[in-house]
């Protein structure tokens, strides 16, 4: 479609997931769409949790963008495990949704330029990369087009149209540009992130590919996710006070990165011979908020309208379901079905809806970094070695089930009583926990024994630990009967 007609009825600023999907949506829904990225593709987006679960395949699904394109080569994830450091481990299996019992940690890059290919071939929408928007013009008080240049070009282009929409991110120009409110924000205490892609890491036991999260239970947590072309992305999260620390005397990100990874000896471990392939990327004080998504004229999808903690891996999810609400509404509007006010009302209420409770769950999850005591870490152990909270905690970041549902108070006193009994027993008999950690096969090849029996065979002190809460419960409970 030719740029030289400059009027369209929407145009996205910001090709990534949330710019790429709306633009498809709206141009099948019949609008005349611009899209626009001062990027060129392939390339990496700024800081991006990679993780997709099949919530998001099915928002991808509706609109028709090609699985066997954006997870090209990518091995599916069905099995999450989740240590804390040598004291025990879970492994959950995904759940299956809609068809897909599986998970991805993409290619950033691979899945972007899928997602801008599929909407540049997509009828109704204008595509043009390597165009970065400098400013927003306007009539009165009303966003009427955009200002830009191509890469290498010193002339500035206008284009106009009904509907301006920033899908251009956390530091989102558009949303500076009309000054849209925060609110919802939560910055205490703030987290900061390290990564970078690595091949050739040294096995897990479990001989498949999987998302390992590794916490060293001293304010750090990592991620290690089998991820496209033989690769794997390593994370390193903690609160940002606590990554500070580490930051003392070390200079570039990479020694920081590194100062990270050799904190948590299970991970380093898995790194010795490994090749780093790509440059240490980070985020500092990760920012959690809203944003006022409208105004006249204007709208926000993806991280400009919303952005949180990338801990619970729902950030890609988060952007394609705020395109497809805004699109919704919007289309509702153009058809005459609902005027401007109350389709950008209905856009609002259905992305909080779908949003805020995950938002508040991540901001509680951030606990979880902190330091933990020897009865955190005991308790901890008992709600793992529960088949049905892993199953039931499976289902939370597939978007299948809510955190609130699995900790409740029900759930920890049966967990810690059934717990308890168990250590009795393995205290008399002397078997390990099935959630004992065992040594890397690289530990093995080094001649490092089973996992730290003392960890394992709390037993007695297990029980009179978790005694005491058991009968507060009970007495708790004949008090209410009374």
């Amino acid at each position: 479609m030719s740029l030289s007609e400059s009027h369209y009825a929407v145009i996205v600023v910001g090709g990534r997931p949330s710019g790429a999907t709306l633009a498809t949506r709206l141009a099948q829904g019949g609008l005349r769409v611009l899209l626009l990225d001062r990027a060129t593709f392939p390339s990496l987006p700024a800081v991006s949790s990679p993780i997709i679960y099949a919530c998001t395949m099915a928002l991808l699904d509706e609109i028709g963008a090609p699985e066997a394109e954006y997870a090209h080569n990518t091995p599916k994830i069905r099995k999450l495990v989740s240590e804390s450091r040598d004291y025990y481990r879970a492994i959950a299996t995904i759940p299956e949704d809609r068809g897909r019992a599986y998970a991805y940690a993409i290619d950033r890059a691979r899945f972007d330029h899928a997602l801008w290919r599929h909407a540049a071939n997509t009828h109704g929408v204008t595509a043009l990369e390597g165009f970065g928007v400098t400013d927003l013009l306007w009539e009165g008080d009303r966003v009427i087009g955009v200002e830009g240049m191509r890469h290498g070009s010193r002339k500035a282009e206008r284009f106009y149209a009904d509907l301006i929409v920033g899908a251009d991110g956390r530091w989102s120009l558009v949303a500076r540009k009309v000054d849209a409110p925060l609110y919802n924000v939560d910055d205490s205490p703030t987290t900061s992130l390290y990564y970078a892609y690595w091949r050739n890491l040294q096995p897990y036991d479990l001989d498949e590919p999987l998302m390992v999260a590794h916490s060293t239970l001293d304010g750090l947590g990592y991620l290690i996710m089998d991820s496209a072309d033989g690769t794997a992305a390593v994370v390193c999260e903690g609160h940002a006070e606590t990554i500070e620390r580490f930051s003392q005397g070390a200079g570039a990100p990479e020694a920081l990165y590194e100062a990270l990874l050799q904190n948590a000896p299970r991970v380093w471990a898995r790194l010795q011979g490994a090749e780093r392939v790509t440059s240490v990327r980070g985020l500092k004080h990760v920012p959690n908020y809203y944003r006022q998504p409208y105004g006249k004229g204007w709208a926000l999808v993806g991280d400009a309208v919303h952005h949180k903690d990338p801990l619970g891996g729902q950030g890609v999810y988060d952007a394609v379901f705020s395109a497809k609400a805004l699109a919704e509404q919007y289309l509702a509007h153009k058809r005459g079905q609902l005027d401007y006010e109350s389709a950008m009302q209905g856009y609002k209420a259905r992305l909080e809806e779908e949003t805020l409770p995950v938002y508040y769950n991540t901001l509680a999850a951030r606990a979880n970094l902190a330091p933990s005591d020897p009865f955190q870490r005991l308790l901890g152990r008992y709600l793992v070695e529960s088949p049905e909270v892993i199953e039931a905690l499976a289902r939370v970041p597939a978007r299948m089930g809510d955190i609130t549902q699995v900790m409740t108070t029900r759930h920890i006193v049966l967990s810690i009583a059934k717990g308890a009994a168990r250590d009795v027993r393995r205290a008399l008999t002397g078997e390990l926990s099935p959630s004992a950690v065992p040594p890397l096969p690289i530990e093995r090849a080094q001649g490092v024994q089973e996992t730290n029996s003392y960890q394992q065979r709390l037993g007695c002190l297990g029980w009179l630990l978790a005694l005491p809460a058991i009968m507060m419960f009970g007495g708790l409970a004949a008090l209410r009967r009374k």
